[in-house]
């Protein structure tokens, strides 16, 4: 049975891999991303045929609505949707505190790593109540930072991250008469071109002296839990963090 799903940030990094994901296991994936040639790059790429990409800025209400209107349009219902996208703002290598933390990059961050999720679930709880679906699965990716006291990134992206773990708590519950379940996957620092960019060769490398198992993630492998939240497999788990950190235990 093909089921349909929409990927954002899905033009690299952990969407890109999550795209893969999900093709591989048979679903046709609308690859939504700020960057049309990334996203271009990556749904002509996946297994299987049909998927599609799309340009989504997914901050802005009516780009959103847009996406699904395309994905539905193009593909058919939504089955899944995958609320990847993210990004960290801050100057490479340093951390802005509260005190030096500009209005600018608190609003940037809630708009990419809360309201994002918020909008794409909206518009896909809104689009199954009309018109319902099998197995219908809303996963976002949020943080270990939006958990853990310490905040490596800055305030703006650890309290943005958590207000999209605590959104996934109270749309499971919305969610769970619709046949829907909604999770969310906490990474620890994992190995993706933003990372690299953000910070520095010697923060990396301390950083991964702290991890338990030695190393950051990779990609894929968060991409395989939000692989498996997706499937019916997990249709029992909802309003769930699946912590991904590599043995590093918030303290």
């Amino acid at each position: 049975m093909n089921r349909v799903a929409i990927v954002t940030g899905g033009g690299s990094g952990i969407g890109e891999a999550t795209a893969r994901a999900l093709a591989r296991d048979g679903c046709t994936v609308a690859v939504a991303d700020i960057n049309l040639a990334g996203a271009q790059r990556v749904a002509a790429s996946l297994p299987g045929g049909g998927h599609v990409a799309v340009h989504t800025d997914v901050t802005e209400e009516r780009a959103v609505e847009a996406l699904f209107d395309e994905a539905e349009n193009k593909l058919g219902p939504v089955a899944v949707t995958a609320c990847v996208a993210g990004a960290v703002f801050m100057t490479p290598g340093h951390k802005p505190s509260i005190v030096d933390m500009t209005t600018e990059n608190w609003i940037k961050s809630e708009a990419l790593n809360a309201r994002a999720p918020f909008l794409c679930i909206r518009s896909m709880l809104q689009r199954r109540t009309r018109a319902p679906v099998a197995d219908g699965r809303i996963v976002t990716v949020s943080s270990m930072s939006g958990i853990v006291f310490e905040s490596p990134p800055g305030p703006a992206y650890s309290a943005a991250k958590a207000a999209n773990i605590h959104l996934v708590r109270i749309a499971a519950l919305e969610a769970a008469p619709l046949g829907i379940t909604v999770n969310t996957v906490a990474p620890g620092l994992t190995d993706t071109p933003a990372v690299r960019g953000d910070l520095t060769v010697e923060q990396i490398a301390a950083a991964r002296k702290m991890i338990p198992i030695g190393r950051l993630g990779r990609p894929e492998e968060i991409a395989e839990i939000i692989a498996f939240l997706a499937s019916p497999r997990s249709g029992f788990i909802t309003g769930a963090v699946i912590e991904a950190h590599g043995g590093r235990q918030p303290p």
